[in-house]
């Protein structure tokens, strides 16, 4: 039976003279990996639906053993319309990571929702990304990729502990304190019981740290409209570039453009 549902477009890849494979997040059955039959005509029943970043109402047919699953139909529902290279950037980055951590047929609305929101929170800064240079993207941009990077590594079970020792779960108390241990091995903030042996260690002041509990927080009333210092911004960035790497088990290359 065929199967109807919500889906965000992470990537396409060729597959002959005619047709593509398109990778699908979406909202009830997760990632899944298409063939899309006839796709690469001039003429084709798709259009521009497979765009990346766009959403679009897909129909498919599970095949049970296969990995590649066909699809017939696919609407658009909202386009990723942007022309900031800043903007565009940030939506692949952000369907890059989506499609590194998550495995195929894993339905997570959570993450389908924060998804969608974090596009459609790029869509509506697309003017103040053009009056930044690429190189430095807006603080408010730089708020909303923070907030669902750590949220979808929280979805998944490998978000940092930023408020509980990574080792042994004691609160980790910030008063008469300067500085705190981030453990990049261990997942987070270290107590000074356990930090003594530890390697792939740094060192975050107490604001950057607070900062990042915020930046973490559900709720969007902490992290919106928070108010960072450029030195603290770019700590947190360099800190949690590093822990996200690892998390990635590669380099990921928009990460050094996303230093602030």
């Amino acid at each position: 039976m065929p199967i109807n549902d919500d889906a965000i477009v992470l990537r396409t890849t060729d597959f002959s003279e005619t047709s593509m494979v398109v990778t699908f997040f979406t909202r009830e059955n997760g990632k899944i990996p298409c063939l899309a039959k006839g796709a690469r005509r001039l003429k084709n029943p798709f259009d521009t639906a497979f765009d990346a970043m766009n959403e679009c109402k897909i129909l498919f047919y599970p095949k049970r053993g296969e990995t590649l699953q066909l699809v017939t139909e696919a609407r658009l529902t909202q386009r990723f319309r942007v022309q900031s290279d800043t903007a565009i950037y940030a939506g692949f980055h952000v369907v890059d990571l989506l499609n590194h951590f998550c495995e195929n047929f894993h339905a997570q609305n959570e993450l389908f929702d924060l998804t969608q929101n974090v596009l459609n929170d790029i869509v509506s800064l697309e003017a103040e990304c053009r009056r930044h240079p690429i190189w430095e993207p807006p603080r408010s941009l730089s708020r909303c990729l923070f907030h669902y990077e750590m949220s979808l590594l929280e979805a998944l079970g490998t978000g940092p502990a930023l408020r509980h020792c990574a080792e042994c779960g004691a609160a980790v108390d910030s008063r008469n304190r300067r500085r705190a241990a981030f453990a990049l091995l261990d997942g987070g903030v270290l107590c000074s019981n356990c930090r003594p042996g530890r390697t792939r260690v740094v060192s975050i002041s107490i604001e950057a740290l607070r900062v990042m509990q915020k930046l973490a927080d559900p709720n969007p009333m902490y992290w919106r409209r928070l108010p960072i210092r450029d030195d603290i911004l770019s700590e947190v960035r360099n800190v949690w570039n590093q822990y996200l790497s690892h998390q990635l088990e590669r380099p990921a290359p928009v990460l050094r453009w996303l230093k602030r």
